[in-house]
């Protein structure tokens, strides 16, 4: 998938969740066509990856209302979207030091089921 896809899909799941994350990978969106050293940067941010208050973080969010099903199925799209993207990352290098600390964790609590 390309990371402007993935990015787009991380966006409308992101608008389930409280706070601006959504709106943040929306302004990250914008910056792909226009200016690619800034969106990389962005996309190898604290702010996407650095732990509390990060859109990795988001993986850690509490159901904000769907059906356990529907939930269970989302957020296991959106670490599924963000193994993409930081892979995508860190085959460009020079990704953020956390990537490979949450694919590993992305990758854990899939295979795992939860």
């Amino acid at each position: 998938m390309a990371v402007q896809a993935t990015l787009q899909r991380l966006h409308e799941i992101l608008e389930n969740h409280p706070g601006d994350s959504a709106a943040w990978i929306g302004s990250v969106i914008d910056l792909g066509g226009r200016d690619e050293v800034r969106f990389y940067r962005e996309l190898n941010s604290n702010r996407m990856w650095g732990g509390a208050g990060s859109i990795a973080n988001q993986a850690l969010a509490d159901n904000p209302g769907l059906d356990e099903q529907s939930w269970q199925a989302e957020i296991r799209e959106f670490r599924e979207l963000m193994i993409e993207l930081g892979s995508h990352l860190q085959a460009r290098g020079n990704e953020y030091p956390d990537i490979s600390s949450w694919l590993l964790a992305f990758n854990n609590w899939n295979q795992s089921g939860l």
